[in-house]
C-alpha cells in the first residue's frame, strides 16, 4: 500500500504543471519494461534457461529415481509384513526411514540450488541490464520507466505504445555480440623495417 501510494506521488509529481513548465523542452515520457521478459527473451537468458532445464531434469530424474526406491520398500513392507520376522521388519522400517529423510534433504537441497541458480542468472543479467536501460532512458528521454514484472508496481494498463521491452531485449543481446567480436588491443605496434624495398 504504502509502495502504491509513494509510486503514485512519483508520478503525479512528474506530471505537475510546474515540473512540466520547468521542462520547457522536454514533455513528461513514461515507459514500461517487463524485467522478466527481458531476461527471459534475450540470448543469454534464453542459453541459461535451456542450462538451468537441464540441471533441472537430472535432479527430477535423480529425486524421482529415489521416490520409486521408497515406494517399493513401503509396498514390500506392507505386503510382507505379515510373513517378515521381527529383525526383517526393523530393518525394513529403518531403511525405509532413512530413505524418507535423504529424499527430504535431497528435495530441500534441489529447493537452494535451483533458487540460487536462478538468482544468479537474474543477477548476471539484471547487472547487464541496467546500464543499457539507464542509456536507453537518457537517449530517448525518459522521465520515468516502470517495471510491469514487478508486483509492487501494480500497473492496472500501459498503452502499448509505451512499452520498451523489445528494444531492450534488442539492445542487450546487441551488447553482447559486440563485447564478444570486439577485436583484440594490440599492445605494441610493430617497429619500422630498415629494409628499402627494391
Amino acid at each position: 500500500m504504502i509502495r502504491r501510494l509513494l509510486l503514485l506521488a512519483i508520478i503525479l509529481a512528474a506530471l505537475s504543471p510546474r515540473n512540466v513548465s520547468a521542462q520547457t523542452t522536454n514533455a513528461v515520457k513514461i515507459g514500461v519494461l517487463n524485467v522478466f521478459r527481458v531476461i527471459a527473451e534475450c540470448a543469454e537468458g534464453k542459453q541459461a534457461n535451456e542450462e538451468f532445464q537441464r540441471k533441472f531434469e537430472a535432479k527430477k530424474e535423480e529425486l524421482d529415481k529415489k521416490q520409486r526406491e521408497l515406494q517399493d520398500l513401503q509396498r514390500q513392507l506392507q505386503s510382507q509384513s505379515k510373513t517378515l520376522n521381527d529383525e526383517s521388519r526393523i530393518a525394513l522400517t529403518k531403511s525405509i526411514d532413512t530413505k524418507t529423510i535423504d529424499l527430504k534433504r535431497s528435495q530441500e537441497d534441489g529447493d537452494k540450488e535451483f533458487k540460487a541458480l536462478r538468482s544468479q542468472i537474474f543477477n548476471r543479467i539484471g547487472n547487464r541490464l541496467s546500464p543499457i536501460v539507464d542509456q536507453y532512458a537518457k537517449e530517448y528521454h525518459y522521465t520515468l520507466i516502470l517495471d510491469s514484472s514487478n508486483q509492487a508496481t501494480q500497473i492496472v494498463y500501459s498503452d502499448p505504445a509505451i512499452e520498451i521491452t523489445d528494444d531492450i531485449v534488442k539492445r542487450l543481446d546487441a551488447s553482447q555480440t559486440s563485447s564478444k567480436t570486439a577485436p583484440p588491443a594490440v599492445l605494441k605496434a610493430p617497429a619500422p623495417s630498415d629494409k628499402k624495398t627494391p
